[in-house]
This record gives structure tokens, C-alpha cells and sequence, in this order.
């Protein structure tokens, strides 16, 4: 297997879906330049796999271009694990409630709102299992684990692209193709982004939900901001947890 050159380090950027491996969106985001003027370059991925999505072949892939490119921060849009049945929050995780998720991940087995979100989110908290049975690879805020090398955490495009002050990309089931060019090009000219190869609503959600992993891998967690509590183990589960999203600018 091939892959592209020129993005080492920073992040890796997961669009999630669970229906089929071609509306799953991934790029690399990194941090580029010196000081001040560093910026970030962001390079959207094919997927390899055909199909329904499916945990092991997935993660295998993810951690194959990950060790391929030398990735510190693996961002995945998607629950990483279920709520606590101690918070004040009594629908969804605290997270979710901090970015104004429009899913909400109860307790387990079956606790989603709506109804509709339960296969994805159940897809998306196995794959956060089996990514985090790798060595190496801990959660954002795992108090458990030594202070990791590699970070694993959940992002929210919708909300980065508000915490960035620009309005979010148009839901993929409206969107036309002149939204998503509108869209890089408000991105590009807000932040100075360099994108290759973004072409599709996944890859750029990819690219955003990827910018504060960016940052978080380059040292610059004052561009970093986290929605949630630490994430903590509960009957076999992870619980809670944080949402990753890009610091507002100064």
C-alpha cells in the first residue's frame, strides 16, 4: 500500500460513518512553519475499503497510516464511550451537552437519542475499543495512563467550525457542491489553511473536526479547547470523556 508524502506528525482526522466505507472522510492536518507564522496543511486520504464499514479492517488501516506518518492525535467524529449515571446531565454525555451535539449517548447498552443514532453509535465506540488496544495510543485525559505520546479523542466538526466563527458546512444530505467550495474557501481565508486534495462534505469535515488534533500534536494546546470531564472505565465501558474542538481566536 502506497501513501502520500510530505504529512508527518500532527493529526489524523476521521469523518465517521457506518453504512459504507465511501461516505467516511479522513485527512491529515499538521502544523507547517516557525512561530508565528505557523499554520496548518491538511491532505485528504482515500479509503481503501469497499462496502459496509467494519471495526477491525478500519482500525487497522487508521493505525497503519498513523504509524506511517508518524501521527500524535487520532481524531474520530463519533461517541467514544457511553454516559456516567452520576452527572447532572441525565439524557447525554457532558460533552455533548457542552457542543450542542444533536446525538446523545445515554447509558449502555441502548441508551441513544434519537433512536435512529444507535448503529453508529455503537459502531463508533467498538472502534474507539479497538483502537485503544494498541499499544501506545491512550485517550485525551485517561488519568490511568502515563502521559501518552499518542492521543486518541473525539472531535465534533459541526462545533469546530462554530469555535473557529464560521457558520458550519450544510449537512451533507443538502449540500450541493458550490457549498462545499464556499465552504474551503471561508475556511482557507479565516485560518490560512493549505488544503490538497479536499474535494468532497467528508473530506473537509475530516480537515476541520482534524484542526485542533493539529494543534494539540504541534504543543499549541492554548489553540485547544475540551468539552467534557476525563473519560473514566465503568462496567467494561468507557464513560464520559472529552470533545476536542479548536480554541476561538484571540
Amino acid at each position: 500500500m502506497s501513501f502520500c508524502t510530505g504529512h508527518r506528525g500532527g493529526a489524523l482526522s476521521v469523518d465517521l460513518a457506518y453504512v459504507d466505507y465511501r461516505d467516511i472522510g479522513v485527512a491529515l492536518v499538521t502544523a507547517v512553519g516557525e512561530g508565528e507564522r505557523r499554520s496548518l496543511s491538511a491532505q485528504a486520504l482515500a479509503v481503501p475499503l469497499h462496502g459496509r464499514p467494519a471495526v477491525a479492517p478500519l482500525a487497522a488501516w487508521l493505525l497503519e497510516i498513523a504509524q506511517a506518518h508518524d501521527v500524535r492525535c487520532l481524531c474520530i467524529d463519533g461517541p467514544l464511550g457511553w454516559r456516567s449515571p452520576d452527572t447532572d446531565s441525565p439524557h447525554c454525555r457532558l460533552s455533548e451537552r457542552a457542543v450542542r451535539a444533536p446525538g446523545k449517548t445515554g447509558l449502555p447498552p441502548d441508551g441513544v437519542k434519537p433512536r435512529g443514532y444507535l448503529g453508529f453509535t455503537t459502531f463508533s465506540i467498538a472502534l474507539f475499543e479497538s483502537l485503544l488496544a494498541s499499544a501506545g495510543w491512550a485517550l485525551v485525559g485517561d488519568l490511568t495512563a502515563s502521559r501518552p505520546e499518542r492521543v486518541i479523542t473525539e472531535s465534533f466538526p459541526s462545533a469546530a467550525w462554530r469555535a473557529l466563527g464560521l457558520p458550519p458546512l450544510v449537512a451533507k444530505g443538502r449540500a450541493k457542491a458550490a457549498d462545499v467550495h464556499d465552504a474551503v474557501a471561508r475556511l482557507q481565508a479565516h485560518t490560512g489553511i493549505t488544503l490538497e486534495q479536499v474535494q468532497t462534505h467528508d473530506q473537509l469535515q475530516a480537515v476541520v473536526g482534524g484542526i485542533a488534533g493539529a494543534w494539540w500534536a504541534a504543543g499549541h494546546t492554548d489553540r485547544v479547547q475540551l468539552a467534557g470531564i476525563p473519560p473514566f472505565r465503568l462496567d467494561g465501558s468507557w464513560r464520559e470523556g472529552y470533545i476536542m474542538v479548536p480554541a476561538p481566536p484571540p
